[in-house]
């Protein structure tokens, strides 16, 4: 299956924000740096995260993001629909 940057980034996002939840708040330029993402499109893709319940964030100095939910409780396929739209099979002619 190929999937759009898009789903990639907020991929590989999650997975970063899951590493380093000992860390507590994780700041959007740190994970831009470790997953290569654009901090632009990071930001626009941590705003959906953060609206569909998959993230929260912490305002201030010291502020960023963390996960919101238990990581055990994310699943591939709830990210693909959130950042793909829902997927319906197709049959071959």
């Amino acid at each position: 299956m190929r999937v759009t940057h898009k789903t990639d980034y907020a991929l590989k996002t999650l997975l970063d924000l899951a590493i380093n939840r000992s860390n507590g708040v994780v700041q959007v330029a740190d994970i831009a740096r470790r997953q290569d993402i654009p901090v632009k499109f990071l930001e626009q893709i941590l705003l959906i995260l953060k609206r569909a319940g998959f993230v929260a964030s912490k305002r201030g100095q010291k502020g960023g993001y963390y996960l919101a939910m238990e990581p055990s409780r994310i699943t591939l396929a709830a990210v693909v629909r959130l950042t793909e739209g829902f997927l319906s099979p197709i049959t071959c002619v």
